[in-house]
């Protein structure tokens, strides 16, 4: 019985410090470059800055600070992330310096704390192009900073009209951006990464989604890995819910189906919580037609979650069937790891006569209450 209560404490005190309202987004850092009429360069940033400050206590003592840019202990951080934006005018660097800094200052502690809350800092980066400039710019972020991928870039130029957006990792050099709004569409087809990278990169992000990010999905499959001990039924419902989220993140990437996130994300909650439910009600090793057919119903709940995700970031016009493909490929590799992982620790017991009392009711019981937990928040917020 200690055994019971110790597992679903530390389960709901790790939940009760996340941020369910992001389960289904990336942490990622946001980067937006304008360009204005007069030869100013603007980069707007929204980044986690956990690593980079050390950790999360570090990072919450930085976010205290009352004035950002003269704090003796957050200014070398500050110069050491505008050093590491390297923006290139035909490979003249263009030097930027920090004009302003928002911090996460009214999040508690625990929201820095906890592996699956992101606060996000606010910076605005400012630089100035040669006068008369003409030719392209081209971005890369230098691997010495501790920038969280996926680097979602935007270039724009209002005065003109002219816009491009990339996913990037660091180290990696961004498309060139043609000063001239003209030239931008030639640039970028000559500028397009190798198939086989992009499928790469889709293919880590989806499965980042899940390990280490994506902790209702985990405890989902978790959920479903508990309920049967046969591991043919078990493939049945993991196969049935891929197939339904598969259904739904291919029709929401290409824009045939919208449900609004605040509909979304609560019953996601609901969904895990229903899962624990029934691994408490039955101990049968038999999977029934019903359970098939909800877990279908939850698969597509769950694909509307990893759209959000694709949503956020986008997908690259000259690949967009492949990067979908690839990133929901990713999404099954990372379910696939979590059975993995979960046979692992739990084997040995399957068969043994005390398996449902100690390994099935506990950790159906946290999952379900900590499910509940967030359908809660979800819906207050």
């Amino acid at each position: 019985m200690r055994a019971w209560v110790h597992a679903v404490a530390a389960l709901l005190l790790f939940g009760m410090g996340s941020a369910p309202l992001q389960a289904h987004l990336l942490n990622m850092t946001k980067v937006q470059l304008n360009l204005g009429a007069d030869g100013s360069v603007a980069v707007e940033l929204s980044l986690d800055l956990t690593r980079a400050a050390g950790g999360g206590t570090a990072y919450y003592q930085f976010s205290r600070a009352a004035t950002p840019l003269s704090d003796a202990a957050l200014t070398p951080l500050l110069n050491k992330l505008a050093q590491a934006i390297e923006v290139r005018l035909d490979g003249a660097a263009i030097p930027l310096q920090v004009g302003e800094v928002r911090l996460p200052s009214t999040l508690p502690e625990a929201e820095f704390l906890s592996p699956v809350a992101w606060p996000m800092t606010e910076i605005q980066l400012h630089g100035a192009l040669p006068a008369h400039a003409s030719g392209a710019l081209q971005l890369r972020f230098d691997p010495a900073f501790p920038f969280e991928e996926p680097i979602a870039l935007t270039l724009q130029r209002p005065d003109n009209g002219g816009r491009m957006t990339r996913w990037l990792v660091a180290g990696q050099l961004s498309p060139l951006f043609p000063l001239e709004a003209s030239a931008i569409s030639v640039a970028a087809a000559s500028e397009q990464e190798p198939a086989w990278q992009t499928l790469a990169r889709y293919l880590r992000f989806g499965f980042l989604h899940i390990i280490p990010r994506g902790l209702d999905h985990m405890l989902f499959v978790v959920g479903l890995y508990l309920g049967t001990r046969k591991l043919r039924s078990l493939l049945l419902l993991v196969t049935t819910f891929t197939v339904a989220h598969s259904l739904t993140l291919i029709l929401a990437s290409f824009g045939a189906l919208r449900v609004p996130a605040a509909v979304v994300e609560p019953l996601i909650a609901l969904s895990i919580a229903w899962i624990g439910i029934e691994n408490l009600r039955s101990d049968s090793t038999r999977v029934s037609r019903s359970r098939v057919l909800m877990v279908f119903a939850f698969g597509l709940l769950h694909g509307l979650g990893f759209a959000a995700a694709l949503k956020e970031l986008g997908l690259p016009p000259s690949n967009f069937v492949g990067a979908l493909l690839s990133f929901n490929v990713g999404v099954e590799l990372g379910q696939l790891a979590v059975i993995a992982l979960a046979l692992l620790l739990s084997f040995r017991w399957r068969q043994h006569a005390s398996y449902r009392r100690r390994i099935v009711m506990p950790g159906s019981l946290a999952i379900t209450l900590l499910a509940l937990l967030w359908a809660g928040q979800r819906l207050i917020a």
